[in-house]
């Protein structure tokens, strides 16, 4: 069965009783608090719900972000109201209010799921581009070099040796000077992985908060 087919046949009653499930094992197997188990609840959910969608024409991800945010922030607004549980509020207001801003600020800038200029690729072409894209760099270390003297000291075609020095480029490991590609080594290395992931990782926790900042 597809899973538009599943998502749209599943009833009321059924994903209550789910729900109703779900807090029974977190609260009783698990042993969090009430207020927690809920709150653990209705986000995987609104999680599952989103995951569901995403085949269906017509609904956007964005607003399932904005949703689950909601329910976040309400559940933690509940959690503190019922139980004065400070974790379990902090957590659902300070999560599912970062949610509903990055689904507004998508929506306002027209960003979509997987939109940061990342494509999807079969696995094994990404995996042989990674391959490709290392040995190109071992040889670079050695010393600046041309297309053709890189695709015969690596034994491939000039065509894919292009395909990973533009992959180098845009990453800014390696450029182009006359006819001869050199290696930037100070992008290169664990330092520099760390270094460019934790840049990623800030840029994309504060996206969200450019919706204060007039567009």
């Amino acid at each position: 069965m597809p899973l538009s087919d599943s998502l749209l046949g599943t009833s009321p009653v059924r994903r209550a009783a789910y729900a109703v499930g779900l807090i029974a094992l977190f609260g009783l197997v698990f042993g969090f608090t009430w207020s927690q188990a809920i709150v653990v609840t209705a986000v995987v959910l609104v999680g599952e719900s989103a995951e569901l969608a995403r085949p269906l024409p017509g609904l956007d991800e964005r607003h399932f972000r904005l949703a689950l945010g909601i329910v976040a922030v309400a559940a933690g607004g509940v959690a503190y109201w019922a139980q004065g549980d400070t974790t379990v509020a902090a957590v659902g207001v300070g999560g599912g209010g970062w949610l509903m801003l990055d689904a507004l600020y998508s929506l306002r800038e027209g960003i979509q799921l997987g939109g940061d200029g990342m494509t999807d690729a079969d696995s094994g072409e990404l995996f042989l581009s990674m391959q490709v894209g290392h040995l190109l760099a071992e040889e670079l270390k050695d010393g600046p070099k041309t297309v053709p003297e890189l695709a015969d000291a690596c034994d491939m075609t000039e065509s894919r040796v292009r395909e990973a020095l533009d992959y180098h480029e845009q990453a800014d490991t390696a450029y182009k000077d006359g006819g001869q590609w050199h290696l930037d080594e100070s992008k290169i290395g664990p330092w520099a992985f760390v270094r460019d992931n934790t840049r990623r990782a800030l840029a994309r926790f504060f996206r969200p908060f450019r919706l204060f900042v007039p567009s």
